[in-house]
């Protein structure tokens, strides 16, 4: 069993076995785990918390090597992002949940509906397209919105971009995805202060370099075409996202027809810090937890 102990700043740690997992909770009742994208943390669902907090167990970790969980010297695959998951929810005692990713977190919460679909009720994927689709001409050309994904993943130099200097590159991803305000900028120089530690900027360029290069091409070659998980699945979209527009998953429902693409209107990649109400209310909509928000 996993012990646990308080955080100073909120939440608790979980010592899972390999990490010490940083989690905060809110309300009681049907579990739904949040997991954060990059460059951000568990704060990334901070205004989202609230408004599930009287329908559900909302439960936000922060990943290996993010906030305030502990970043090893390890690997960063997909399948270690997966385990983590896992062991989560063993340390939790929760058999299933309704599980949302956003960006990065996306990934995980696939991996963790095909790898382990027994634990996952509903799957929510925000501002990215599922591992399953097929590559299309609208997507090769937002593909070029992306180049910035294979400096972060070049050893010593993925490092120093995040962490040294003036932060130039996270800074811009914060600025660049954004359609109608993004992130805070109190919330972006608290992710940003994290990377200048040198653990974590080293864990978000073995991050790029061992699970999103090498996932992006693997989704590029069909190799996840095979893995089509039968959970029903809700993709969610900001209308105005520059790398994911709704026209490159068009017929996506008839390969998966467990599968409802949509969009939150204003919204660019980073939808959950642009329409937090939103994206609780189609939530909570799709995991049948409440009528209304």
């Amino acid at each position: 069993m996993a012990r646990e102990s308080r955080s100073v700043e909120g939440g608790r740690f979980l010592d899972l076995p390999g990490l010490r997992m940083h989690v905060v909770e809110a309300g009681s009742g049907t579990p739904v785990v949040l997991v954060h994208g990059f460059p951000q943390s568990s704060r990334e669902w901070s205004r989202v918390m609230p408004l599930l907090e009287p329908h559900a167990r909302a439960i936000a970790p922060d990943l290996r090597g993010a906030g305030r969980s502990e970043a090893p010297d390890s690997p960063y695959r997909l399948d270690t992002m997966c385990g983590d998951l896992v062991e989560l929810l063993d340390a939790l005692a929760i058999d299933k949940a309704v599980v949302v990713g956003h960006d990065i977190g996306a990934l995980g919460a696939l991996a963790l509906a095909m790898d382990h679909p027994e634990r996952v009720s509903r799957l929510v994927v925000l501002s990215i397209p599922p591992m399953y689709l097929k590559m299309t001409p609208a997507m090769l050309r937002s593909a070029r919105y992306l180049w910035f994904q294979y400096a972060l993943a070049v050893p010593g130099l993925g490092e120093r971009l995040l962490g040294g200097g003036g932060q130039r590159l996270p800074q811009w991803l914060f600025s660049t995805f954004a359609a109608h305000g993004g992130v805070s900028e109190r919330d972006r120089q608290a992710y940003v202060a994290r990377l200048r530690e040198p653990e974590r900027a080293r864990a978000g360029s073995r991050t790029y370099r061992q699970l999103v290069v090498p996932e992006f091409m693997r989704i590029a070659r069909g190799g996840y075409r095979d893995r089509l998980p039968a959970i029903p699945t809700l993709v969610l979209l900001g209308a105005d996202d520059p790398v994911v527009p709704r026209s490159a998953l068009e017929g996506l429902d008839r390969l998966a027809p467990n599968m409802r693409v949509d969009e939150v209107p204003h919204a660019g990649h980073w939808v959950v810090d642009e329409a937090p109400a939103e994206v609780a209310r189609r939530i909570l909509e799709f995991a049948e937890l409440a009528p209304t928000v």
